[in-house]
């Protein structure tokens, strides 16, 4: 490898664990391809007012619909996300979204989905648009 690869190289490597080490929480949920990602496109992401990375990250299957909202607070929206699909087993989920892109865009997704009022699957990652 020529000087500059590895200075490159070396480079990448050194941001990509400061990333880790700064926001470990959000690191686990959007991966190493997530930081890549943001680093290399335009991101346009807005959360919820009490959204936290922390918090999400606190989320666990099992949770009440209650115990999310006292950790996240209220969602940007509310809404069904296997209403219309093949999954109508699934039907009756509700969907949290506590992150959005105003500008449809490269943004960081973060979603609750809530069977019966309890988390039934915690999704986040980087979302490439």
């Amino acid at each position: 490898m020529n000087k500059r690869k590895v200075y490159i190289l070396s480079i990448t490597v050194v941001l990509l664990g400061l990333m880790w080490t700064l926001r470990p929480e959000r690191t686990k949920f959007d991966g190493l391809s997530g930081e890549i990602w943001n680093l290399m496109f335009t991101t346009d992401t807005k959360y919820a007012n009490g959204y936290t990375d922390k918090g999400f990250h606190s989320i666990e299957i099992g949770m009440t619909e209650k115990e999310v909202l006292v950790i996240l607070g209220e969602p940007l929206t509310r809404w069904t996300p296997y209403q219309h699909t093949k999954f109508q087993d699934k039907a009756h989920y509700v969907g949290l979204q506590y992150s959005e892109s105003p500008s449809s865009t490269n943004y960081r997704l973060r979603q609750v989905y809530l069977d019966n009022g309890i988390v039934a699957d915690v999704i986040g990652y980087f979302y490439v648009d």
